[in-house]
């Protein structure tokens, strides 16, 4: 990408440069780990953005999926932490459209409800998750915080 620096990758790179790459990520503020697809850097004035990219479509639907666009939102919080810089925006590329998400306290408060709920959940055992692989794909913790999300290809709980 013209402008940009690639300065991770979620799979080890070819060549020298390529010192991890592929490493799962971890905030301590935020205890939250994640593996974005790529994070970029601005060459000049070193903004950090995100890229996710999902294999599905978008086909008629005016915004992106509710959790892929809340786990691209944690990765602004991730990687806020990591680097000290707040990323402004990130990409989320679905086959057929990309979408260019900024980093609003709107999605960022969203993102640390929905991680605080989650862990309540897993203190209180309150609340009931449905681990399917239809509402657990989209979901933000990509089993980094729920153990619900971990389950084997034909349903059954790992």
């Amino acid at each position: 990408m013209p402008g940009f620096t690639l300065i991770y990758a979620d799979q080890k790179q070819s060549g020298k440069k390529s010192e991890g790459f592929g490493k799962l990520l971890y905030s301590a503020k935020y205890d939250l780990r994640g593996k974005p697809d790529y994070i970029f850097k601005k060459r000049l004035g070193g903004k950090i953005v995100p890229v996710e990219l999902k294999s599905g479509s978008i086909k008629d639907e005016p915004l992106p999926h509710p959790g892929d666009l809340l786990q691209l939102a944690a990765y602004f919080l991730l990687l806020e932490d990591i680097y000290g810089k707040r990323p402004p925006y990130g990409w989320l590329k679905y086959s057929d459209y990309m979408f260019y998400v900024r980093n609003t306290r709107k999605l960022r408060k969203e993102v640390k409800q929905t991680m605080a709920d989650m862990r309540k959940m897993l203190e209180d055992g309150e609340g009931s998750p449905n681990a399917s692989f239809v509402t657990c794909r989209h979901c933000i913790c990509n089993g980094t915080v729920c153990p619900y999300g971990q389950y084997h290809r034909n349903g059954g709980e790992v």
